[in-house]
């Protein structure tokens, strides 16, 4: 009778290999989640062998636990067959899904991260810049009113510049013609 009691039940037996069947797709999940992380962050060498460790010794700790709280810790041939046989489905059936479910996800959360530091940046850059802005709005009122200043002055100035200047300068050039004009060499040809 007491080997009875150390055996198991069939249905026991069917719900331990079930479990097991769903952390073997528990476990392929999360290899697919490392490939999108991976591709996502674009891992080099060292990164990728870093990131190994890190997936294999976390999916270790995960399938444990898993199988303590499954089947009290047990580990027989049909609970590796069913870790193998989850795992095995899953790559065949549901990876390619939830490979583009996992990447579409990391791709919007890499587009909001972007979003969120563009933002971000503008933000801090509008504050920064604000008192400068305000200081060239303050002053360019003052500023157009000195230019329109400057230009009705300035033409004023060319004008009376004109009228002194080259009124003097005119007449100058004329009275330098005329002595030319009296010097031999400066004579035209009709009155040699």
């Amino acid at each position: 009778m007491q080997r009875g009691a150390t055996l198991e039940s069939l249905t026991d037996q069917i719900c331990a290999f079930l479990s097991t069947f769903a952390i073997g797709v528990v476990g392929g999940f999360c290899y697919d989640y490392y490939r999108a992380v991976r591709r996502t962050f674009r891992l080099k060498k060292v990164g990728t062998f870093i990131g190994d460790i890190i997936f294999w010794l976390v999916t270790t700790a995960l399938v444990f636990f898993l199988l303590l709280v499954g089947n009290g810790g047990v580990v027989r041939y049909y609970v590796l067959i069913g870790l193998g046989l989850g795992a095995c489905i899953y790559f065949q059936s549901l990876s390619r899904t939830m490979s583009k479910l996992v990447w579409f996800k990391f791709f919007l959360l890499k587009k909001i991260w972007n979003i969120i530091v563009i933002i971000t940046i503008m933000f801090l850059f509008n504050t920064v810049l604000l008192p400068f802005r305000l200081m060239l709005l303050v002053l360019s009122y003052p500023i157009k009113f000195l230019r329109v200043l400057f230009n009705k002055a300035s033409r004023r100035l060319i004008l009376y510049y004109n009228n002194l200047v080259m009124k003097y300068l005119r007449r100058y050039l004329v009275r330098l013609k005329s002595i030319m004009s009296c010097l031999v060499f400066w004579k035209g040809k009709d009155q040699k």
